[in-house]
């Protein structure tokens, strides 16, 4: 069947209902080497945990039937004849008049004793003709806030590689809502784009992924229901597919045009959130740092952070020198071990010694934030070896509470496994809850003002569960984000209830359904340097909801090669200012910067003045005349600027090209409208930026945060502005 609309067309296959094209007219997205592909696979658990998958292709009849009307059309596919089961599925397909977008569901009618476990619905595989193949097309993919991939090998080589979810679950897994914090991808080239997106407000728990496969390259949805018991199941929602032309920036508008009209799990902007505390519109500079040791497994002893008043003087230091407030970011803090959750109370020298650095932190106008490893429960540590916790997990019979494999099964966790043994909780239980809460409450009392609470949990997740006994279906789905969202009301009663406004974060961005809950977390942009090249998607879409800080930068020590590319430090300041986010040094115990958290501090440091005097500049901006924009503003797609470039040198051989100037665009709630220039080169730069739509007009620009006023330049006839811009400096445009 072929389907012919204003802008697109597609086809499926009559005999197996699969999609074999998709084309704007000028690129046909679908990479189909004349082998149909199933149009969607359901994987099935017996009671015992047994796989049994359900491909479209195994059913023994495909109806497929067309309805015309006036403002759509929509095609219902319907699959019957299963040999050895009860089983019917029903595919529709929504195509309304006059939009670039189609919508696709599926239903499941089952009489059988099994549970489903997953959907991947529909099967899309685009062409593998990416830049580094000779070829024009990207990937966008919005795990850990966004990245654009042009080699889909790099990313197969490293420890990100896709590995297909499952459990015990890897932190960094595509999951949504989890370290994949949205739910669209697209692929683009010169010729347009696809989007492929879910839009669905409620929740529900999906694998968003790419990885290559014989014909191209894969865009994975898979979807979990969450449901147990037969009968019918159906969608509540729509998978979206349709074309665009532009670029990442296009494809995001789609989504944050759907997102800003659902209401189901939308935040409540900057300027209107009650929970926000004062600091947070004064963008302090976080700066991270352990109280022992100087790595990860490092050897736990003391280092001269500590007493905690040690620290004291180097934050002063800096603070003066960003001319910021700072907030420190405490690791290895815990009395009972690193990285060691669920308990943390009390700190590592007792509570009086934090006390004491909480109280004159605050007396000096600064901040107090602590590091905490997620809803994981150890057994033993591997940093402390005298912590053990075994004889409480056997005597509160605390394995019940744990999550649990498919097969019934409970298996160590294998998250940081280097620094510790145990498993992970489920968050339906109450005892999960409930610990979670008290060693919140006392951290609250010890004078912390941030609780980055969720390293481990990336975007705020749990992990998969399959437990029978504990009240939830029996597999993954919308039960966990119900679950988390719980857990962080709760956590926010017990800040009300201590009259204090602490809010919480976790590592990577807050997925979409808990930022209300998380307003502030650690970035993990860096881990796509192992993939791509990082993109500010999640910034794009929801920058007016959550600011974030850069995140400790880890593991950049294991991709970049310092050495060789002095500036990259510069670089990934340049760039989350230039999303928006509050910015972030990791410490060593001397006071020096160095380039990121789990860097040996035996290297040579990152230019200390060039380092300061960049936050100096950029920050002023942020907490002075662009705080409209960079806290509380809309990124917009930005006008072209040329400039120079730059080469980072990766420990895998590759040469990431980056801009020396970046560049973004934004709007106000009073719909003002500014474009900043940034320059993190230790020189000063000219640029030229396409302004075609003020050709031949005066337009203003200031030149730094603390120019008493904006300047008049002219652009040309051929709407091109050249100007200079000074080292280390950001300037704007003013364009509305």
């Amino acid at each position: 069947m072929h389907i012919e609309k204003t802008g697109y067309h597609f086809t499926l296959d009559d005999a197996a209902g699969s999609l074999t094209s998709f084309s704007n007219g000028k690129k046909q997205f679908i990479a189909f080497s004349g082998e149909v592909q199933p149009l969607f696979t359901i994987r099935f658990r017996d009671s015992v945990g047994n796989i049994i998958d359900i491909h479209a292709s195994d059913f023994g009849s495909v109806d497929i039937v067309n309805e015309v009307e006036s403002a759509a059309e929509r095609i219902f596919i319907r699959y019957t004849q299963l040999e050895t089961q009860q089983i019917t599925a029903t595919v529709t397909i929504h195509c309304p008049k006059n939009s670039s977008l189609t919508y696709w569901n599926i239903a499941v009618d089952h009489e059988t004793d099994w549970l489903i476990e997953w959907i991947d619905f529909p099967k899309v595989v685009v062409p593998n003709d990416l830049t580094a193949t000779g070829g024009t097309g990207k990937i966008i993919w919005p795990g850990n806030e966004g990245v654009l991939v042009e080699d889909v090998n790099i990313r197969e080589s490293t420890g990100f590689r896709y590995i297909e979810p499952n459990y015990p679950s890897r932190g960094v897994a595509g999951i949504y809502p989890a370290a994949v914090p949205t739910q669209f991808m697209a692929y683009y080239c010169d010729e347009g784009g696809l989007y492929f997106g879910a839009h669905d407000d409620q929740g529900h728990v999906k694998v968003v992924e790419y990885f290559p496969d014989e014909n191209g390259i894969c865009l994975q949805f898979r979807l979990y229901p969450g449901v147990e018991g037969n009968g019918s199941w159906k969608m509540s929602y729509d998978m979206v597919l349709g074309v665009f032309e532009g670029d990442w920036h296009n494809a995001a508008d789609i989504y944050r045009d759907w997102y800003l009209a659902s209401t189901k799990y939308k935040a409540v902007p900057i300027e209107e959130n009650p929970n926000l505390p004062e600091w947070y519109k004064e963008s302090p500079v976080i700066i991270a740092y352990p109280v022992r040791g100087k790595q990860d497994m490092d050897t736990m002893e003391p280092n001269k952070l500590f007493p905690y008043v040690q620290a004291l003087p180097h934050l002063e230091k800096l603070a003066e020198s960003f001319d910021s407030k700072v907030m420190a970011l405490l690791m290895h803090w815990e009395g009972t071990a690193p990285w060691a959750p669920p308990y943390v109370w009390p700190p590592y020298g007792g509570e009086e010694a934090l006390k004491e650095f909480s109280d004159r932190l605050h007396d000096s106008g600064h901040l107090l934030g602590v590091y905490c490893s997620g809803i994981g429960w150890t057994e033993q540590s591997h940093l402390i070896p005298e912590y053990n916790r075994k004889e409480q997990f056997d005597r509160e019979n605390l394995a019940e509470i744990m999550c649990s494999s498919p097969t019934g099964e409970l298996p160590y966790s294998d998250i940081c496994t280097g620094q510790r043994s145990g498993y992970d909780m489920c968050p339906s239980q109450d005892f999960t809850v409930d610990v979670v809460a008290k060693e919140v409450k006392d951290m609250i009392e010890g004078g912390c003002d941030y609780i980055q609470l969720l390293d481990q949990n990336h975007g705020g997740t749990s992990y998969f569960c399959y437990s029978k006994t504990h009240g939830h279906p029996p597999v993954p789905g919308k039960w966990q984000t119900d679950a988390m969202t719980g857990l962080y009301d709760r956590l926010q009663e017990v800040a009300d209830q201590a009259g204090k406004k602490v809010i919480f974060g976790c590592e990577s961005a807050a997925a979409e359904p808990f930022i209300p809950g998380l307003l502030f977390s650690d970035l993990r942009l860096t881990i796509n340097y192992f993939i791509g090249t990082p993109i500010p998607i999640y910034q794009y879409l929801y920058h007016e909801f959550v600011n974030n800080f850069m995140g400790n930068q880890h593991p950049t020590q294991g991709i970049m090669d310092f050495e060789n590319s002095p500036n990259n430090l510069l670089y990934r300041l340049a760039y989350s200012f230039n999303a928006g986010d509050m910015m972030t040094v990791s410490l060593k115990d001397d006071g020096d910067i160095t380039w990121s958290w789990g860097t040996d501090w035996n290297k040579v440091n990152p230019d200390q003045q060039a380092v300061a005097d960049f936050i100096q500049n950029a920050n002023s901006w942020r907490k002075g005349m662009g705080k409209p924009y960079l806290l509380s503003g809309r990124m917009l797609k930005p006008y072209a600027v040329q400039a120079q470039t730059d080469e980072i040198h990766m420990l895998d051989g590759r040469l990431l090209k980056v801009p020396t100037l970046l560049t973004s665009r934004w709007t106000a709630k009073d719909g003002s409208e500014v474009q900043f220039v940034i320059n993190y080169a230790k020189e000063a730069q000219a640029f030229t930026i396409d302004l075609s739509s003020f050709a031949g007009r005066p337009i203003k620009l200031r030149e730094s945060a603390d120019a008493q006023e904006e300047i008049t330049v002219l652009v040309g006839d051929d709407g091109i502005l050249t100007h200079q811009i000074s080292a280390l400096q950001t300037i704007w445009i003013r364009l509305v």
